[in-house]
């Protein structure tokens, strides 16, 4: 039986641009529903806007800038996820016991980047008993720690820090030539900074104290979080040396390797991420495949917290578990939708050059919603 069609959206500015209606209307149509996904231009919070939400017809919502943080407290619950990032980008609405329904905030760009990075290890490991679900994690090794690296700042960091913390990784390690920026990751994950858990890489001088020699850090995975800008200043150049000086450290592979096992899988999946999803490979993309990591682009990352939210629409539930259970949506749908959005995003369509040109903020000239109290 299919779920019944009810209306989602996307809700932020600008987000004319935006490729998830092609991944969710792809979805929505292989589950045989007439459900449908479209753009809901606001760079506030409205009344309006909240009307759309709390719509009986609305079966839930997708937030992005810059709104992921101003919705929260219109929210009923958020999930330990968006709490400790304080970002939201999807709205489920949960059942309630008396028949209502409660506003659950859910940030999946953290299941995004986890679930991105453990389908590359499937891949690459055909052989190895990798999980796919909430349960995936690499154990402490006996010597050393399994460690992950976040290059970047701000929301898209936070997120990365996390779901590499998800995957048992620690400490995570950060490059950003911003210390304030640094700073304000470490405050809004302070239960990651416990024990040294974030740790900020200025220069080649901390990746040597760090991450070169018997007993230190192991970085096993790496998310970057940059736009693919050339440097242009002393600063900037120094976040590529830095990032340099990490893929080139050497790294012994076990000569066996399993989540399951004591020993680490070896480090071989980078990720590269940023706000647009043109060019595919990014600069820093090019720097770590250069220095033979192995890369996935930041589309995969898109279509994995894409999945994760119509799996939570689809059974109500906000959670990690269900998040990470592909079992919801199917392997059919999921690999028709990789291919019908690798397509998608690769093609040429003038059509949305000229919508990007059109949009309109609907919130201009409008105040924004007061939460109440």
């Amino acid at each position: 039986m299919s779920p019944p069609s009810k209306k989602f959206h996307l809700f932020g500015f600008p987000i004319a641009h935006s490729s998830a209606p092609a991944l969710h209307n792809h979805c929505f149509e292989s589950l045989g529903t007439e459900s449908t996904y479209t753009l809901w231009s606001t760079s506030k919070v409205t009344k309006e806007m909240l009307s759309v939400i709390h719509d009986e017809d609305c079966g839930g919502a997708a937030m992005t800038m810059p709104i992921k943080s101003a919705i929260i407290p219109f929210l009923d619950k958020l999930s330990p996820e968006s709490q400790m990032t304080n970002a939201c980008n999807t709205i489920v609405k949960v059942p309630k016991p008396d028949g209502g329904i409660k506003l659950v905030g859910q940030n999946t760009d953290i299941l995004g980047v986890r679930n991105a990075l453990l389908r590359a290890l499937r891949e690459q490991h055909p052989s190895l008993p990798i999980p796919s679900d909430a349960s995936a994690a690499y154990p402490k090794p006996p010597s050393g720690t399994s460690a992950g690296l976040v290059i970047g700042g701000g929301a898209t960091t936070r997120s990365a820090a996390q779901a590499l913390t998800l995957l048992g990784l620690a400490p995570i390690f950060l490059i950003n030539r911003d210390v304030e920026e640094v700073r304000g990751v470490m405050d809004a994950l302070p239960h990651l900074c416990a024990h040294g858990g974030l740790i900020h890489l200025r220069d080649p001088a901390d990746v040597e104290a760090y991450l070169v020699g018997e007993g230190k850090a192991r970085i096993l995975m790496a998310v970057g979080c940059i736009p693919s800008f050339a440097p242009q200043t002393q600063a900037e150049r120094m976040v590529y040396t830095t990032a340099s000086a990490v893929l080139t450290v050497p790294y012994l592979v076990p000569t066996t390797a399993s989540l399951s096992d004591p020993a680490p899988l070896p480090r071989d999946a980078g990720k590269d991420s940023c706000s647009s999803y043109k060019p595919l490979q990014t600069t820093m993309y090019k720097v770590a495949a250069a220095h033979g990591w192995h890369v996935i682009d930041s589309i995969q990352a898109m279509i994995e917290q894409g999945f994760a939210q119509q799996r939570m629409w689809l059974r109500g539930v906000a959670s990690v578990a269900v998040g990470s259970d592909s079992s919801i949506t199917g392997e059919v749908l999921e690999e028709t939708a990789r291919q019908a959005m690798r397509a998608h995003l690769t093609a040429v369509n003038p059509a949305v050059a000229e919508a990007v040109k059109a949009e309109v903020d609907r919130a201009e000239g409008k105040e924004s919603a007061v939460p109440k109290k």
